[in-house]
C-alpha cells in the first residue's frame, strides 16, 4: 500500500496540506493548555518563595524516608504489613530522633569553632580581622619579592597595605551580607513546626494524592501523566539518596583531611561542606576557599599550610566530581555543566542560596520533562508517517 506515493494520480501536496494543519490544531489546544499551567506553576512558586521552603524541606525528607516506610508496610512472612500511618510515624520519629542526637553532640563544638571563624573573618569590638592584617602582610612579602624592598615610597606603601586590608574587610562584609540576605529565606519557627507535619502527611498519602491529582486530567492524558510522574519520582529519589551519600563523603573526608593537616575549625568547614556540596561547582569553591583563608589566618608568614590546604581541596573536589559522583549520580553527571551553572545563578538570583540547592535537581526533572515531551512528539511522528504510507 505504501506505493501509492510513487503514482502519479496520487496529489501528495493536497493530502498533507490538508492533514497538517487539522493535526496542528488537534494539537495547538493541549499546548497552549500546558503553557499556561506552566507559567501559572513558575508564578506560583515565585510569588511563594519565601514560604516554600518548608513544602521543599518536606519533599526532600519524604524522599529520604520513603524508602523505610515501603519497607515496613511490605507485607511480612506472616502476611502481615505495619499500617502504613504507623510506619510513616515511625520512620519520621527516628529520623527526628537522630537530628536531635546530632545536634546535641555538634552543637557546642560548631559554636566554639563559629566563634573563632568569626573573629577571624569579621573582627569584633571594631578591630581589624586577624585575616585582614594576615592577608595584607603576605601581599607585602609577595611584592617585597617581586619589586624588592624600598622600591615604593612609604606613603605609597602604607597606602596599598591599607588597600589590601580594605579589600579582605570588604569580602567579609559582602559575605555577611549574602547570608544574612539569604537567611530571609530560611523557615521561621512556625514553618519549621510545619516540616515534620508536611512530611507525615506526603508519606502518608502522597500516592494517592497523586492518582487524585491524575484524575482531574483528560482520560486520555492520565496514562502519559502517570509515566511522566513515575519519571520525576525516579530522578528526585536517585538524587535525595545520591546527593546525601555525597555529602556525607565530603564532610567526613574534609573534616578528617583538614584535622590531619592541624587546621583549627575542621569540623566547621567539614560541616559547611556537607550542606553546601548539593550547589553545582560552587558549593566545592566555598568551602575550599574558607578552608585556605582559615590556613593563612592561622599559619606564621612562609608557612606551606595554606598551599597544602589548597591542593588537597583541589584534589578532593576531582575525586568527587569525576569519580565519586558519577558513580553514584550518573543521571546528573549528563546534565551540561553549561546548564548547571547557568540554572545555579538564576536560582541564586530568584531565590537566594536556597535556589542554588535547588538548581541541580529542578535542571535534572526540567531535562527529564523535555525528553519525555520530545519523546512523545517523535511518536506520534512516526504513528502519523505509518497512517499515511499505510
Amino acid at each position: 500500500m505504501g506505493l501509492q506515493f510513487n503514482d502519479p494520480s496520487y496529489n501528495r501536496p493536497m493530502s498533507t496540506g490538508s492533514g497538517e494543519p487539522r493535526r496542528l490544531k488537534s494539537r495547538l489546544p493541549g499546548a497552549i493548555w500546558a503553557g499556561g499551567g506552566l507559567l501559572l506553576l513558575l508564578l506560583i512558586i515565585f510569588l511563594a518563595r519565601q514560604i516554600i521552603l518548608p513544602f521543599l524541606l518536606a519533599i526532600f525528607l519524604t524522599y529520604l524516608l520513603l524508602p523505610l516506610v515501603n519497607a515496613m508496610t511490605e507485607p511480612g512472612p506472616g502476611g502481615r504489613r505495619t499500617p502504613r500511618v504507623l510506619a510513616a510515624f515511625l520512620a519520621l520519629a527516628a529520623f527526628v530522633g537522630v537530628l536531635v542526637v546530632a545536634i546535641l553532640v555538634l552543637a557546642p563544638l560548631l559554636a566554639g569553632e563559629a566563634n573563632r571563624l568569626g573573629r577571624v573573618l569579621f573582627g569584633t569590638g571594631g578591630q581589624e580581622p586577624q585575616i585582614a592584617h594576615r592577608l595584607s602582610a603576605t601581599f607585602q612579602d609577595w611584592r617585597n619579592t617581586i619589586y624588592g624592598a624600598g622600591v615604593f615610597p612609604p606613603s605609597v606603601q602604607q597606602s596599598l597595605d591599607q588597600e589590601a586590608r580594605d579589600f579582605v574587610s570588604g569580602l567579609g562584609d559582602a559575605a555577611a551580607a549574602a547570608v544574612s540576605a539569604s537567611l530571609t529565606f530560611f523557615p521561621k519557627l512556625l514553618e519549621l513546626i510545619a516540616v515534620p507535619l508536611l512530611t507525615f502527611y506526603m508519606l502518608l498519602d502522597g500516592p494517592r494524592l497523586m492518582r487524585e491529582i491524575r484524575s482531574f486530567l483528560p482520560p486520555a492524558q492520565q496514562h502519559p501523566a502517570a509515566d511522566l510522574m513515575r519519571r520525576w519520582d525516579r530522578v528526585l529519589s536517585e538524587y535525595v539518596r545520591g546527593q546525601l551519600i555525597i555529602s556525607l563523603f565530603i564532610g567526613v573526608v574534609v573534616t578528617i583531611g583538614l584535622r590531619v593537616m592541624g587546621l583549627k575549625a575542621a569540623l566547621l568547614v567539614g560541616t559547611i561542606a556537607f550542606f553546601i556540596e548539593a550547589i553545582p561547582f560552587f558549593g566545592p569553591l566555598i568551602w575550599g576557599t574558607l578552608a585556605v583563608l582559615l590556613a593563612l589566618a592561622q599559619s606564621p608568614a612562609g608557612s606551606p599550610l595554606p598551599l597544602i590546604v589548597a591542593i588537597f581541596a583541589l584534589v578532593a573536589q576531582q575525586v568527587d566530581s569525576h569519580l565519586v559522583a558519577p558513580l553514584i549520580l550518573g543521571r546528573f553527571t549528563k546534565v551540561h555543566p553549561l546548564l548547571l551553572i547557568f540554572s545555579t545563578l538564576l536560582g541564586a538570583s530568584l531565590f537566594g542560596l536556597i535556589g542554588m540547592f535547588l538548581a541541580a535537581p529542578v535542571t535534572a526533572v526540567a531535562k527529564e520533562t523535555f525528553l519525555f515531551v520530545m519523546e512523545r512528539v517523535q511518536a506520534r511522528r512516526g504513528a502519523a508517517t505509518l497512517t499515511v504510507s499505510a
